[in-house]
C-alpha cells in the first residue's frame, strides 16, 4: 500500500511538474523602446571590485592565469581597487608633540607582495582601458588605542599625516609607475560605519572629519600636480548612511568631489518588488537638487553592489553567491540602478581568494566571489558561479559611452533596459521577469539601428544557461532578426533573457 502511495505522490508531482513547464505565459504586447525614453546619456558601464589581494601565498598555483582570463571575458569598464597603508609605512618615527605631527617622520616599503599584486591589477587596467577608482581602506595603526603607536585613530583622515601618505602612494602609482587609470581616489571604505570601540579603526570618525580629510588630501594632490585625480564623494553605504553624507556633500564639497559614490546591499524583498528603483531615484533627486551639476559634469555610481539577503553578518560571506538565483536578483538589482538614475556600478566581488577577515582562529575569506582561487577552496567552489555569467552578459552589452532606452506598457514584474551603441551599429535589450509566471512580448527598438541582422539569445536560469566548451556562456540561440523589427521573447519565471545584436 505504501509503495502505490509513493507511486501516485510522484506521478502527481510529475504532473505539476509538467503543467507547469507548458502554463501559457503572460502576454504583454508589444514592447517599444522609443526614442523619448532616455534613461541614460552618459552611462560611464559595469566593473567589478578587483582589490590587492591580502595573501596570494593562500592561492592556488598558476591562479593569477585564471583570473586574467575571467577578468577579459568579463571586461570590465569600471574597477574599483582598495589597499592599506599599514602594509606600506614602516619606520614610523613619532618625534612630535600630542597636538603637533608635523615633525613625524616614517618610510614606505613599496616593493612587498601587496604592492607586486596591486600593480598586477593595475598593469591590466591600463593595458585595457579600464577606469579604476583605487583607494585605501583605512586610516593606519591600531584600532587598540593602547596598542597603536601611530594616534591617527582619533582624528581619522582629519589626520594631517594621512594627507601625506595619501600623496605619496598616489604619486607613486600615478607619477612613478605610470597608471593614468587610475581616475578617482577613495578616501577610506564607508566613512559612516564607526563600528565598535577598540575594534574599528573608525569608531571616532564623524563627516566633519571625514571632510576635512577630503579637503586635505585634494590640497596634498594639487600641490604634488595630481590635479585631474578626482575624490570620490562619500563611498558610503546603506540608505542612512548616504542620505546624512550625500546632501552635506553636495553642500560643502560641490568644488572638490567630481564622483557621488555610494555602496548599495539590499534584500531579494526590494528587488523583486521593484521598489529599489524607486529608493535610488529619491537619493539620487536629493543630492541633484544639493547640486544640479549631478547628472551632467558628475556622475553618482554604486562602488559596492551587492545583496543584503544571504548576508552572514559574523562571517562576511554571501550564501546566496553560489546559485543562480543571486545572478538573476543582480540582474534586475543592476537594472533597476540604471533606471533610477546611476551612471556606473561595480559588483562585489570578483574573488574570494581577495579578503579575509580576522579572528582568534585565524584569516577566513570572505566569499562573495565570482568563483575562488584560493587553495583551501573545493573544487566546486573554486568554479565560475552562475552570476559570474550573468555579469558576463551584463558588462558586455552594457558598454560605457551607450545610449540607454527604457519602455513602458510592461507585465507587473517585469523590467527592461535597452542599450545602443554611439555609432548606432550594435545593440541589445534585456527583459527581466520576477514574477511567478512565465511571460511574453514583442520587443523592438525605435531607434534605428543599422546592425548585423542577426539576433543572439541569451536565456538565463538554472534550467536554461547554456555555456560553451571553454566554460564561458553562449547564446542559447541565434536567429536572423533586427533590433528595429519586432522580435517576440518568451521569459521564464525568475529569470531575464538578454537579445544583443553581436555575441556577447
Amino acid at each position: 500500500m505504501k509503495k502505490i502511495i509513493a507511486i501516485l505522490l510522484l506521478l502527481i508531482l510529475i504532473m505539476s511538474v509538467l503543467a507547469a513547464c507548458h502554463e501559457e505565459a503572460e502576454y504583454t504586447g508589444e514592447v517599444v523602446f522609443a526614442k523619448n525614453r532616455v534613461v541614460s546619456l552618459s552611462f560611464d558601464g559595469l566593473g567589478v571590485e578587483w582589490g590587492t589581494y591580502e595573501d596570494t601565498k593562500k592561492t592556488v598555483k598558476g591562479s593569477w592565469d585564471r583570473v586574467l582570463t575571467a577578468v577579459e571575458r568579463l571586461d570590465p569598464a569600471l574597477v574599483r581597487c582598495m589597499t592599506n597603508l599599514d602594509w606600506f609605512v614602516t619606520d614610523f618615527n613619532k618625534n612630535g608633540t600630542p597636538d603637533d605631527y608635523s615633525d613625524d617622520t616614517w618610510s614606505y616599503n613599496f616593493n612587498n607582495k601587496q604592492m607586486v599584486n596591486a600593480c598586477d591589477v593595475l598593469d591590466y587596467c591600463q593595458a585595457h582601458g579600464v577606469k579604476v577608482a583605487f583607494g585605501v581602506w583605512n586610516v593606519i595603526g591600531d584600532a587598540n588605542q593602547k596598542k597603536d603607536e601611530f594616534g591617527m585613530i582619533p582624528n581619522a583622515t582629519a589626520d594631517p599625516r594621512w594627507a601625506k601618505m595619501c600623496a605619496d602612494l598616489m604619486d607613486y602609482l600615478i607619477k612613478v609607475k605610470g597608471y593614468t587609470c587610475i581616475c578617482w581616489f577613495v578616501n577610506t571604505n564607508e566613512p559612516n560605519v564607526t563600528g565598535n570601540e577598540g575594534s574599528s579603526k573608525n569608531y571616532y570618525n564623524t563627516y566633519d572629519k571625514w571632510e576635512q580629510g577630503v579637503r586635505n588630501v585634494r590640497a596634498a594632490f594639487d600641490s604634488i600636480g595630481l590635479t585631474d585625480l578626482d575624490i570620490i564623494g562619500g563611498d558610503t553605504t546603506g540608505i542612512a548612511g548616504c542620505e546624512l553624507y550625500l546632501p552635506k556633500i553636495a553642500s560643502n564639497l560641490a568644488d572638490v568631489v567630481n564622483n557621488y559614490g555610494i555602496h548599495m546591499y539590499v534584500t531579494q524583498m526590494t528587488i523583486e518588488k521593484g521598489t529599489y528603483k524607486d529608493t535610488i531615484a529619491s537619493l539620487y533627486g536629493q543630492t541633484r537638487k544639493k547640486d544640479e551639476a549631478l547628472g551632467k559634469t558628475k556622475q553618482m555610481y554604486i562602488w559596492e553592489a551587492g545583496l543584503y539577503t544571504g548576508k552572514n553578518d559574523v562571517t562576511d560571506c554571501q550564501a546566496l553567491i553560489r546559485n543562480y538565483e543571486y545572478g538573476y536578483l543582480m540582474a534586475d538589482y543592476t537594472v533597476q540602478s540604471i533606471l533610477g538614475g546611476i551612471n556606473g556600478l561595480v559588483y562585489w566581488d570578483l574573488d574570494d581568494a581577495m579578503h579575509f577577515m580576522y579572528g582568534a582562529s585565524g584569516a577566513t575569506a570572505k566569499e562573495w566571489g565570482m568563483f575562488s582561487t584560493l587553495a583551501a577552496a573545493s573544487a566546486k567552489m573554486q568554479e565560475y558561479r552562475p552570476w559570474y555569467h550573468s555579469s558576463v552578459l551584463l558588462t558586455n552589452l552594457f558598454r560605457p559611452g551607450n545610449v540607454l532606452y527604457d519602455a513602458g506598457g510592461l507585465s507587473e514584474g517585469m523590467r527592461v533596459l535597452s542599450t545602443v551603441d554611439k555609432d548606432r551599429t550594435k545593440g541589445g535589450y534585456i527583459v527581466l521577469n520576477s514574477s511567478s509566471k512565465a511571460v511574453k512580448g514583442e520587443f523592438v527598438l525605435e531607434e534605428e539601428v543599422k546592425d548585423s541582422g542577426k539576433l543572439y539569445i541569451y536565456v538565463y536560469n538554472k534550467a536554461s544557461l547554456k555555456l560553451g566548451s571553454d566554460g564561458f556562456v553562449v547564446p542559447n540561440y541565434v536567429v536572423d532578426g533586427n533590433l528595429n523589427k519586432r522580435t517576440e521573447i518568451t521569459v521564464p519565471a525568475k529569470s531575464f533573457v538578454v537579445v544583443s545584436s553581436e555575441r556577447l
